[in-house]
């Protein structure tokens, strides 16, 4: 695992000056963090490559940057490659030779084999990286198939710049810090800025699934994996992937797939010469990946963090399932005074805002696991939406029902506002905060009742707030949407990989790489194994989402290896108290950095309508902790080290 970093003058092939050479210094020891073991750096006419080592696999050498057979071909790496050893041997086959035992060298020379899709194509892993090819002149950038590694690209007065995070792009020289409105409008409805965008103008994100060709006058993006989710007999026969005979939907054909392919995902994600681990919230997710590794790793060691708030603690549940799979268990409290040194670290480590307030926990979580001497964990993320985890999906069906009753679509808007008068409940995703998303979101089409349903602002709000006008915010939404039906999905499949590209993508990974990497721990993620992708989206709805019971093949897999009454508890999101906290411990910090005039300060937001927000959650009218913790983690970013005016 590492972190990388560069730049590249297409049209400008003179020698690297003295200025690129120390910003590419600067914009390598930006993510120190990301590989605190060893740093590397190439140079060459019109080009700079820089990397961060967080040494796992063959510790002692694999140094990087690494070059391909030709010497023409030089490569920087963020990841890992669980296939490596396999890709390794077809190329010894064809000649190769190997002078390091790691997975970064099968990358140069599996591009000059293969190429680029060939090379891509054949690799199983979470990724991000760059290979210079010196004899066209080109730079390749390359994202894994999910997006769990991160790739920022940056194109300011004919010079590209790329880095595993935003604040090695901006420390460039010709780097410039503008706010982008559309993307601020973005963030203020999801919580996050979806890809390919960032926060920044003239900054983009390497969408999951593509790879970037850079040369003079070329600035080419392709797709080189995309799911499908069509059941035709030819598609069935000429998968890579294995499943039940064609046709045959039943629960029994489809339980022994489901639980071999998580195993073997999990299995492939155990390679590693330093200790390993696994996150245990006591969840079904983050169980079915412990238990499964509980059988293939001696003395595991599982992690965990309680809270003093009885709603939001799991820790009763992560320790039974500890003790039931056998693994040696370590948690914290992470208490009121946590949450302040956790807030401060966000400031630096969170180059981009992110109003996911469980990244707090998870940076504190981080923290504590890299304190006990472990350096890789597994989660359980990307479940629900491979297996249809969330209460939003049973929402969806709720709302169709709504909208069929005949005059429903005007009696629902007088309905949501004669939900502001319900009492307000602070604890951890309350009845009246669900009731008035469902009203809220129940008549919008699909896409943007989704979103109403997750996100912040509704988008009427999010216009009365922000003081600039923005048009087509769903476009990026509506386009992944759209692409999945084309691709067979249904409706409600489509929603489902709607939040694989959105929320999973652009905040929960982003969330857990921030945070983890901050502490310079690897967190690996065996649901987001492309081969157990491709399995679930051939999984039929029924057997996902069973009446009420969400992930239904997934808890019938799994409850053999977990204790009783896990599979059937009810799901409880990785969260903290905003709501409550905001009108207690956190009040003076909402005020001092929304109040008076400070949610103004910079020009983007109405403080009249701020401070209406305020007032409403501090009496204890309408909980608004959403839309006031989207804008204070704004204006923490943007006052801090990565915003606009910072360092």
């Amino acid at each position: 695992m590492c972190g990388i970093t560069g730049f590249v003058r297409p049209g400008d092939p003179g020698p690297i000056q003295p200025d690129e050479r120390a910003a590419l210094q600067r914009m390598n020891d930006a993510i120190t963090h990301r590989g605190p073991d060893e740093d590397g750096f190439w140079t060459g006419d019109g080009v700079g490559l820089a990397m961060r080592r967080l040494s796992i696999i063959d510790v002692a050498g694999s140094h990087q940057p690494q070059r391909g057979p030709s010497g023409q071909t030089v490569c920087v790496f963020n990841g890992e490659i669980y296939n490596y050893r396999e890709v390794r041997r077809e190329l010894q086959d064809r000649g190769h030779r190997f002078l390091t035992d790691g997975d970064t060298e099968v990358l140069p020379h599996g591009y000059e084999e293969w190429g680029m899709e060939g090379l891509l194509r054949r690799l199983n892993g979470m990724f991000a990286f760059a290979i210079w090819d010196g004899r066209s002149r080109e730079l390749f950038l390359a994202r894994d198939r999910m997006g769990i590694k991160p790739l920022y690209v940056g194109s300011f007065d004919g010079t590209w710049v790329f880095g595993s995070e935003l604040k090695s792009v901006v420390l460039h020289p010709r780097a410039r810090r503008e706010v982008d409105p559309a993307s601020l409008a973005r963030y203020l409805v999801f919580e996050y800025v979806p890809s390919p965008r960032s926060i920044y103008q003239g900054v983009r994100k390497l969408r999951p699934g593509h790879y970037l060709r850079l040369g003079e006058g070329v600035d080419e993006e392709r797709c080189y994996w995309s799911l499908r989710w069509t059941r035709s007999r030819d598609d069935w026969e000429h998968t890579n992937i294995t499943l039940p005979r064609a046709g045959d939907d039943s629960e029994s054909a489809w339980l022994p797939h489901v639980a071999h392919a998580l195993r073997e995902a999990v299995r492939a994600r155990l390679v590693s010469e330093v200790p390993i681990g696994a996150l245990l919230s006591g969840g079904v997710d983050s169980s079915s990946t412990s238990a499964l590794m509980a059988e293939l790793v001696p003395d595991l060691r599982t992690f965990s963090i309680e809270f003093e708030e009885e709603s939001f603690d799991e820790s009763a549940h992560s320790r039974a399932v500890a003790q039931h799979i056998g693994s040696r268990h370590s948690s914290r409290v992470f208490s009121r005074g946590d949450f302040t040194d956790a807030l401060m670290a966000a400031r630096d480590f969170l180059d981009e805002p992110l109003a996911d307030a469980s990244v707090l926990p998870m940076w504190f979580l981080s923290k504590m696991v890299k304190e006990e001497g472990v350096t890789v964990v597994l989660s359980g993320d990307g479940a629900d939406e491979l297996f249809a985890g969330y209460p939003t999906y049973f929402a969806h069906t709720l709302a169709g029902g709504l909208n069929s009753v005949p005059g429903m679509g005007r009696l629902l808007p007088r309905l949501h506002a004669l939900s502001s008068f319900l009492p307000s409940d602070y604890g951890n995703v309350s009845l009246d905060y669900k009731i008035r998303r469902m009203l809220a979101g129940a008549p919008r089409p699909p896409v943007q009742r989704h979103l109403s349903f997750l996100g912040s602002f509704l988008e009427e709000e999010m216009r009365q707030v922000l003081t600039v006008d923005v048009e087509g915010i769903w476009s990026e939404l509506q386009g992944h949407y759209d692409e999945a039906e084309a691709a067979g999905a249904t409706p409600m499949e489509a929603l489902t990989w709607l939040d694989a590209r959105t929320y999973m993508g652009d905040d929960i990974l982003v969330k857990v790489d921030r945070a983890s990497m901050a502490n310079s721990l690897e967190v690996r993620v065996p649901f987001l194994d492309h081969r157990l992708v491709e399995l679930a989206a051939r999984v039929p709805w029924g057997l996902k989402q069973r009446g009420r019971t969400s992930k239904y093949l997934l808890k019938k897999a799994m409850a053999p290896r977990l204790p009783r009454g896990i599979t059937g508890r009810p799901k409880k999101g990785f969260g903290i108290p905003v709501a409550d906290w905001l009108r207690g411990p956190w009040r003076d910090l909402l005020l001092d950095t929304l109040g008076d005039g400070g949610a103004s300060k910079t020009g983007w937001f109405d403080q009249r309508v701020v401070d209406r927000m305020i007032h409403e959650h501090l009496e204890g009218r309408l909980d608004r902790r959403k839309p006031l913790w989207t804008l204070l983690m704004f204006r923490w970013w943007e006052d801090g080290t990565w915003g606009p005016g910072g360092a």
